[in-house]
């Protein structure tokens, strides 16, 4: 069974998000990374197993976005996805941002045979429109320095805030929350959040980022 908790406007449940989105209200638009269904797990780096084990619940298919694409295209809402180049979301798409993380990044596959891979893909649906001035689609933000990254996949709060600023205007939902990132950023824009994650490490890590970021946006109100 799902757990719920309130920290302040932020609504964060642990728990499977397609047992959760059914339970939920007042959510305006989606702000997420999903799993994307291509079995990332640790791999070899310049050659050596990476340092560092991983594994992302839930990506051995593409069950769990669409699951949430789903539910969101039921209830008409503004949807924004990072998704895999290589195998994107189905649907129809307003809006292809390109996120460049510049040069301090592996991965890419076989360092032999592929290009490093300094980018990624945020798929914004044909219901999400712009809110202020028109962006281009290419938007530059350095990646999350591995020795301060609280998760694996972890995406720049300043990121995230761009896209909850750009995409949306209400509650913002992150049904695949990892460590908070779209939370943080939903604090400092004064935004209602609604949060899931499945994992317990992370769930409990965002859960104290979002407090922390919620007491220093009190502070400086």
């Amino acid at each position: 069974m799902a757990e719920k908790v309130q920290i302040g406007n932020a609504e964060l449940w642990h728990g499977d998000c397609r047992e959760v989105l059914p339970l939920l209200r007042g959510v305006d638009a989606i702000v997420s990374d999903p799993p994307y269904g291509i079995a990332l797990r640790n791999g070899d780096v310049d050659g050596h197993r990476s340092a560092r084990s991983f594994e992302i619940a839930g990506d051995d298919t593409q069950d769990v976005g669409i699951a949430v694409l789903q539910w969101a295209e039921a209830r008409q809402c503004p949807t924004v996805l990072f998704a895999s180049p290589w195998k994107p979301w189905p649907g129809e798409w307003r809006n292809l941002i390109v996120w460049n993380k510049g040069g301090a990044v592996g991965g890419g596959g076989d360092i032999k045979t592929c290009a490093k891979r300094t980018w990624e893909l945020v798929q914004v649906a044909r219901n999400g429109a712009m809110h202020g001035p028109r962006a281009e689609s290419v938007w530059h933000f350095p990646i999350v320095p591995a020795d301060t990254a609280d998760h694996i996949c972890a995406k720049p709060v300043r990121l995230m805030e761009r896209l909850v600023r750009t995409f949306t205007t209400g509650a913002v939902c992150d049904p695949c929350m990892g460590s908070g990132s779209t939370g943080v950023a939903a604090a400092r824009l004064g935004r209602r959040f609604v949060g899931v994650e499945i994992d317990r490490r992370y769930f409990d890590i965002a859960c104290e980022r979002i407090e922390n970021e919620q007491r220093q946006f009190r502070i400086a109100v």
